[in-house]
């Protein structure tokens, strides 16, 4: 019996050490392919990102000078050389595209001569001969062509785009972007993670004045160099000199290396840009991995021997006791209610699954990973996204405790506004995430709606308001507001009666909302005033909308009343400019226009 228990043990043994060699041997050779191919796909994302930035800078610059060129009187300008007109022509484009990018820091005109003609940057700098200074320049009046790449200029090294100026195929001279070097490293670290500065051959830096942080490693010059990167370059002196990637170890810390060439405008290396990572080192990692297979390996294996048989049908028949329990609970609650581990849907009650038309969780997963799915965006930051600032919807609710949170979903074309309730339910290091879903919609069409016109009110408005004046400021883009009344409606109303006016305004909101996009928000603001909000839309459009209203009232023939006019207010959102000084500003051009005779449009 002695000798049968050691051979058992003897024989367990053996096939303890099999096991775990075998799975030992494979997750270092699968370890050692991933690693390989997340090195491989680090160079081949790095590449496309930095490759389609370049492409993207040509192509937006080259339609902004196309742009800039076809402006009324430009051209007339240039030939003139009147750099006052061309720059009081200019100016209010060049304060948009600034706005767009603020790493543009160069747009110049060029004369056909080589001179400068105008520095929309430097107005007070001009006629220097240029060209002289600066082989692009000098190209693109010798070719006429697009041209563009890294060169050193007044402001220093930059990316630049230049664009021939041509009129019926006279040459009239160029126009000049230049984006500051920074640009292209930081967006392809927003893609990669990977820090990048650029290493240029000294020979191409002169003006090291116009460069915050740089090191100079032998024939070459690290410019935009992120403070925490000094000691690794300064340790690797010969970095240009290696391949297109690599891993170097430094300060026992292993770093993977991507270098790509920078070229000016002849496609000639002028140096490099090199992107770098903190990565884990593969045979400390290697290492590690064989002892924890080893330990979890022979641990799992006694353990599972000696008491799987024991406790199995005790733990089978709790757990299933345990899950009709919880399903008995959840199908009792007359909302959608699901359990989710914040990525996975795990149960949901009956109503829910009733609700998407599905029979069973399995049948909802085979469909769906997530509820989350069904989530549309809102007017305001209360309705949920499967992501927000780069956290999922469950965690942006628990972050955030005291806000109201709503679910937009549509199934089989029906719309449903939910309240989302969230109780966190955590056991050891799992999470739960049990969720509530509330139907509102009801109530919130009700209190976010204006009952005469349809269109949304006050409230409505000044939610969406708020939430369009912060995306405005944080991705710099425009922000327009039209606000408009009806001419003597009080008129109308002393000589038809109320009834015939609320008919006059709720024909006055039908017209404007059948002209508007479907991004505007259009409200009545209270009496015969309205307010339109138009997100994403320079002053010069807005302008072109409100006009464009002004004439469709205008000419429309009311039932009743004849014809009516409106005056209009109108302003985009300036640098630094409060939600209540927009409104106010907007509110004044309104009384302008009205002081002025009526309709007509203030800006």
């Amino acid at each position: 019996m002695i000798r049968l228990k050691i051979k058992i043990l003897l024989t367990l043994s053996a096939v303890i050490i099999g096991v775990a060699a075998v799975v030992t041997l494979y997750s270092v050779y699968h370890e050692k392919q991933q690693n390989d191919l997340r090195t491989a796909e680090a160079y081949t994302s790095i590449n496309h990102y930095y490759a389609e930035t370049v492409r993207e800078l040509v192509h937006f610059y080259t339609a902004r000078a196309h742009s800039n060129i076809q402006t009324p009187y430009v051209l007339e300008a240039i030939k003139a050389q009147d750099r006052d007109t061309l720059y009081r022509l200019i100016l209010p484009r060049w304060k948009v595209i600034q706005t767009e990018n603020p790493s543009l820091i160069v747009m110049q005109f060029h004369n056909a001569d080589g001179t400068s003609l105008l520095r929309m940057h430097r107005p007070d700098v001009f006629g220097d001969a240029i060209a002289q200074q600066r082989s692009m320049v000098a190209d693109i009046h010798k070719h006429h062509r697009i041209v563009y790449g890294f060169e050193e200029g007044r402001r220093g090294l930059a990316f630049r785009i230049l664009v021939p100026i041509v009129d019926q195929g006279h040459y009239l001279g160029a126009v000049e972007f230049g984006i500051a070097t920074p640009y292209l490293i930081d967006k392809v670290y927003r893609y990669t993670g990977y820090r990048s500065f650029f290493m240029i051959d000294k020979n191409h830096i002169g003006q090291l004045s116009n460069v915050e942080h740089y090191v100079q490693i032998g024939d070459y010059t690290a410019i935009d160099l992120p403070v925490e990167l000094r000691p690794l370059i300064k340790a690797c002196g010969n970095l240009t000199a290696k391949d297109a990637n690599t891993i170097i170890r430094f300060s026992e810390h292993s770093f993977a290396v991507i270098t790509i060439p920078v070229t000016d405008y002849l496609n000639r290396s002028v140096g490099r840009v090199i992107f770098t990572r903190e990565v884990p080192d593969f045979w400390e990692h290697v290492r590690q991995m064989v002892i924890v297979t080893l330990g979890i390996t022979i641990a799992l294996i006694v353990v599972l021997t000696l008491i799987i048989n024991r406790v199995y049908d005790a733990v089978a028949t709790k757990m299933s006791f345990q899950e009709m329990y919880n399903q008995t609970v959840l199908d009792a609650i007359p909302s959608p209610v699901i359990v989710t581990d914040g990525e996975q849907l795990i149960a949901a009650n009956q109503t829910f699954l009733a609700y998407f038309n599905f029979a069973n969780v399995a049948d909802f997963k085979r469909k769906h990973a997530c509820v989350c799915e069904y989530f549309e965006e809102g007017d305001t930051e209360e309705y949920l996204m499967p992501m927000r600032n780069d956290k999922r919807w469950t965690q942006h609710i628990i972050d955030h405790p005291m806000q109201n949170h709503k679910a937009k979903i549509t199934v089989d074309s029906q719309t449903t506004i939910f309240d989302v309730k969230l109780s966190l339910i955590r056991y050891k290091e799992e999470s739960r995430y049990v969720v509530i879903f509330t139907d509102i919609s009801s109530m919130q069409s009700i209190s976010m709606n204006d009952p005469l016109t349809g269109i949304a009110n006050r409230l409505h408005f000044t939610m969406v308001y708020k939430h369009a004046i912060n995306v405005a400021v944080r991705e710099q883009r425009p922000l327009g507001v039209i606000f408009f009344d009806i001419d003597h409606f009080k008129r109308v109303n002393d000589e038809y009666g109320h009834l015939i006016g609320d008919e006059v305004l709720k024909d006055i909101a039908a017209l404007v909302k059948r002209r508007l996009r479907k991004s505007d928000i259009f409200a009545r603001w209270g009496g015969e005033e309205f307010i339109i909000l138009l997100p994403d839309t320079p002053l010069d459009e807005s302008c072109m909308i409100a006009k464009t209203l002004r004439i469709a009232i205008e000419l429309e023939n009311f039932e009743n009343v004849g014809r009516l006019t409106c005056s209009f207010g109108v302003a985009t959102l300036h640098e630094n400019e409060s939600p209540e000084g927009l409104l106010q500003r907007v509110d004044e051009l309104l009384y302008r226009a009205k002081s002025k005779g009526r309709n007509r449009v203030e800006q």
